[in-house]
């Protein structure tokens, strides 16, 4: 079996089967205390980073902020969930934050301040406090996600709605029909639906309900919802999904979750199967531009950039080299080449891309290229203190086995 293709799922396995950490593509969760002047208490939040952090430096990143951190069971359930879609490659890693609410303040900093509650502080606080704190260190993309359920699904709709140059989107729980009938907010959603068809936003609404006859008393409210949703002619920039799910209450958050991001992200999800359409229709050069021009377009339609990645230099190198259809022929390796040579350039400490890229130069009969690119692999490996002695000299060993005669 070939070296390069080996490793590639060698190192995929390791990463789900480890037990250094809970999660497959994340680190483990870091828990702040910190006091905001806005609120004038402290609010308890939990940051998750995606491991790959410390190794990229042109990336940044949505954040996704996981109400109710409280509830534990609901939080880790969603919390693996995004951890599961990221490892799949169907969405963006991201910054995840957990915001906890205690029983005294889930009322309060859901019911928005005009009403007699702290939620627009709560809002400034996620705009001004925490962000500064989540921008001091980790690069976050301009994309901020609401994820909220029963009383913070009412302040995740409402916070949508009250600061939409902010937050692209909610996930919403068991939600109501503007906090039960709330004038107020459905004054202030009103407004943002005349508002946000000039935004170059896109902006994404998920929301759902139980059934009363399971326990989930929100469902009439909901369904009323979903009916002003219906009456009215909405932006073309909205994105928007009314799931009813026949559960209690307390479930709804671990079916609609992962059933809207999945939604939200399906263009990214789909991407590598677009970019092998392109190249299938490209027989005779590598439609760069036309790979680009997926991502581009990813990119404008969630608000941040999207660049080409691992799965993408991976898959489609793969896809050249095998080549099972016979449509590249004898311009297999050379395309195989053209992708991993621009894969080298993002991931410039990856040895394998190294030595596929020389093992195909002496396949190519360019033996002395090939070997300098097959000691600058075993130059990354040793110079590697992630990998441990015994994978270090059995990777060295498989090199040296491929490299050519001086």
């Amino acid at each position: 079996m070939r070296f390069n293709f080996w490793l590639f799922f060698f190192l995929l396995i390791l990463a789900f089967s480890s037990s250094a950490r809970d999660l497959s593509s994340y680190e483990k969760p870091i828990a702040l205390q910190l006091y905001s002047e806005t609120l004038g208490d402290s609010v308890s939040v939990e940051i998750t980073v995606p491991s790959e952090l410390k190794s990229q430096s042109n990336r940044e990143y949505p954040v996704v902020y996981l109400l109710d951190q409280q509830l534990r069971s609901n939080y880790t359930y969603n919390l693996s969930t995004i951890d599961y879609l990221s490892s799949l490659q169907w969405m963006p890693k991201s910054i995840i934050v957990g915001i906890a609410f205690s029983r005294r303040s889930r009322i309060s900093w859901t019911v928005p301040n005009a009403s007699g509650g702290r939620a627009d502080d709560l809002i400034a606080f996620m705009e001004t406090e925490l962000l500064q704190v989540l921008k001091k260190d980790y690069p976050i993309a301009d994309f901020h996600l609401l994820v909220g359920h029963s009383r913070t699904a009412i302040f995740s709709s409402y916070a949508l709605s009250k600061d939409p140059d902010f937050f692209n989107g909610a996930i919403a729980s068991s939600v109501s029909n503007f906090d039960f009938g709330s004038a107020l907010q459905q004054e202030q959603f009103d407004q943002f639906l005349k508002e946000m068809g000039s935004s170059t936003h896109k902006y994404f609404y998920y929301f759902s309900t139980g059934e009363e006859q399971y326990g989930d008393l929100h469902e009439a409210a909901v369904d009323t919802l979903h009916a002003y949703f219906m009456s009215r002619e909405l932006p073309h920039n909205l994105e928007w999904k009314f799931y009813k799910h026949h559960v209690a209450h307390e479930l709804t958050p671990g079916l609609t979750v992962a059933n809207a991001l999945s939604e939200i992200f399906k263009e990214y999800g789909r991407r590598i199967d677009v970019c092998f359409s392109l190249a299938k229709e490209s027989p005779q050069k590598v439609p760069w531009d036309d790979y680009l021009g997926v991502y581009a377009s990813i990119s404008e339609d969630l608000g941040f950039e999207i660049l080409p990645a691992e799965l993408f230099f991976n898959s489609i190198a793969s896809m050249y080299y095998n080549d099972y259809d016979g449509i590249y022929r004898d311009n297999s390796l050379h395309f195989t080449l053209d992708i991993l040579l621009k894969a080298i350039e993002t991931y410039p400490g990856e040895f394998s891309y190294y030595s596929w890229i020389g093992e195909i130069y002496i396949s190519l009969n360019e033996v002395e290229k090939g070997n300098q690119f097959l000691n600058s692999a075993i130059d990354i490996l040793n110079n590697d203190d992630s990998i441990s002695e015994t994978d270090r000299a059995a990777f060295v060993l498989e090199i040296q086995e491929l490299k050519g005669g001086e």
